[in-house]
């Protein structure tokens, strides 16, 4: 496994955002050398992320959101940054919700496949880091 570390900028727009995660994680996984389960897990935290900023956070017109993605022989690790709105984080974070709400669940749904989900609110921006633990 290679020390790498990677910026990328996602689109505020939905479809475009998504699409640019995708391409990005592919050529981060192709280069970092990470077995496949920490690959799904992480790929699978960061698009829930994503798209709970995309469609909540930040507007179509909005600047690029940043993306770091960084990977040691210990940790995999993305921090998000973006302009958007503030997250009002409720009293129990990262909690799944009730069986009949149609929505809440992508970031209990991160914070369950991570080892750290971490979101605070530093000047105007919304800073969020995902990081996953490498057991050899």
């Amino acid at each position: 496994m290679h020390r790498i570390e990677r910026h990328y900028e996602l689109s505020p727009v939905l479809a475009e955002g998504i699409d640019q995660l995708h391409t990005a994680l592919n050529a981060f996984w192709a280069e970092a050398g990470v077995a496949p389960e920490a690959q799904i897990r992480l790929s699978t935290a960061l698009a829930e992320v994503v798209a709970n900023i995309l469609q909540y956070a930040v507007a179509a017109e909005a600047e690029p959101i940043q993306l770091r993605l960084r990977c040691t022989p210990h940790l995999i690790e993305a921090r998000l940054v973006d302009r958007g709105h503030r997250w009002e984080r409720p009293e129990s974070t990262f909690v799944l919700p009730d069986d009949w709400e149609e929505r809440g669940r992508g970031l209990a749904i991160a914070a369950a496949i991570l080892d750290r989900l971490q979101y605070r609110r530093l000047r105007e921006r919304n800073c969020w880091r995902l990081v996953l633990f490498i057991h050899p």
